[in-house]
């Protein structure tokens, strides 16, 4: 019960408070919300991914079961998402939404605050790299997913789309920058780390205010039941499986399994707002994941813990 009360007052509910406080702010001030999301995918958040990855100092070997893991898990819980798509005979435009729903957890924002209160500190170094590769792959093959083929044909038409933001490009010189170990000079360090730090803040804002102007009106019962049990049930139930199958050490994979539990990551409903990619169903896919969390996320702790 301590866990759960902790989780909630620490976690979960600053995140809510942060929604309500961007859903408030829209329906008093009528908030450019389009304009918003562009500042924030244009300027804020490759600011905040060229500074995460650049300083970043995390020794490299220690990391590789964390690192493969997630890829192979990544792949698995992609097609989960895309297959319960067209199982449940879902709009095509939905497929691409589903997987990245299943796949794509807050395990930043919600996962980092959750591993410092569940778990030992070593472990935030491997949360931390979790956060880095979903980043990754969520603004390489996320974007190239849910990017519009404008009425062009082939992947290379769609990767063009993804490029035409800075994100993909600062993932690919702050890894540069990582692996070169190079750091940026203060005059231009300095501007991308304090500009970088009001992402996770300002997105969620930008959540909040995205769901006032859209309303309800998208948020179809059966396409939202379905995403919140694939992100959180059948996710974290898949990471346990492969796990096990991987041999994964117990402490490692309890671990994974309550990452991948964590709600659906705010950065998906940014994407999906830019692309016009269902953004009222991807807004709330992210606030009820969120606010079903702290139930959910508490009782796949116990489960780790009893097992």
């Amino acid at each position: 019960m301590q866990l759960f009360t902790e989780i909630l007052m620490n976690v979960t509910l600053p995140i809510v408070a942060l929604v309500g406080l961007g859903f408030g702010a829209q329906r008093r001030l009528n908030l450019d919300v389009p304009s918003l999301n562009r500042l924030i995918v244009f300027i804020i958040m490759p600011a905040f991914l060229l500074h995460f990855l650049s300083a970043a100092r995390q020794p490299i070997g220690e990391l590789w079961p964390t690192i493969y893991f997630t890829a192979i898990q990544f792949a698995l819980l992609l097609l989960l998402g895309w297959l319960a798509a067209k199982l449940f005979r879902l709009p095509a435009e939905y497929a691409p939404i589903l997987a990245m729903a299943t796949v794509y957890a807050n395990v930043g924002n919600y996962g980092i605050p959750l591993v410092k209160l569940a778990f030992p500190e070593s472990f935030i170094l491997h949360q931390s790299v979790i956060t880095s590769m979903m980043t990754i792959l969520i603004v390489s093959v996320g974007a190239w997913m849910l990017a519009p083929d404008r009425g062009e044909r082939g992947m290379l038409a769609r990767l063009k789309v993804a490029f035409e933001t800075p994100v993909v490009p600062a993932v690919l010189v702050g890894l540069a920058l990582r692996a070169a170990e190079i750091r940026l000079p203060p005059v231009i360090g300095t501007p991308i780390e304090l500009i970088g730090t009001t992402f996770p803040p300002l997105a969620l804002f930008a959540l909040g205010a995205q769901l006032a102007q859209t309303g309800r009106g998208g948020l179809e019962a059966g396409p939202l039941s379905l995403v919140l049990i694939l992100k959180l049930l059948a996710a974290p139930a898949l990471t346990w499986g492969l796990g096990l199958a991987l041999a994964i050490p117990d402490d490692l994979l309890d671990l994974y399994v309550v990452a991948a539990a964590t709600p659906v990551g705010v950065l998906l409903a940014l994407f999906c707002a830019e692309y016009d990619r269902q953004p009222r169903f991807v807004s709330g896919a992210v606030l009820f994941s969120t606010l079903l969390s702290p139930i959910v996320v508490t009782g796949w702790i116990l489960l780790v813990r009893l097992s």
